[in-house]
């Protein structure tokens, strides 16, 4: 291995890691949704029968410092019926459901190890 071979494959790390790096957010949120629906669909009762259905995903892209920052997010869609209530903090009228919280907690790790996995691979073409 030369230096100019360092130099090619170093070249190549930014348009892989964009790409992996999306399809890993986009994966993360898609998964943080559904298993959000599924924490809805087990807390709302029949008082809540379309909470799961307002739960949304959407991804973001541009802006960040370089103009080149991925995210994405999802949550309960206020536009959609049931999704402008209090179902992830509760309220004086229901205890919290926390439909999001609880799937945060299993996406946020599983997005940790994805993202290390990934680096690994960025360097090991």
């Amino acid at each position: 291995m030369t230096l100019s071979d360092l130099a090619r494959d170093m070249r190549a790390i930014p348009p892989r890691a964009a790409r992996d790096m999306r399809e890993i957010v986009r994966d993360g949120v898609r998964a943080g949704a559904t298993l959000s629906r599924q924490n809805a669909e087990r807390t709302s009762g029949a008082h809540g029968k379309h909470a799961p259905k307002a739960i949304s995903s959407e991804m973001h892209s541009g802006g960040g410092l370089f103009g080149n920052s991925i995210s994405g997010e999802w949550g309960f869609d206020a536009n959609k019926p049931q999704g402008g209530m209090s179902w992830e903090t509760g309220s004086r009228n229901q205890p919290a459901h926390l439909p999001l919280a609880k799937a945060a907690d299993i996406i946020g790790p599983q997005f940790a190890v994805e993202v290390h996995r990934a680096t690994g691979r960025w360097y090991w073409l």
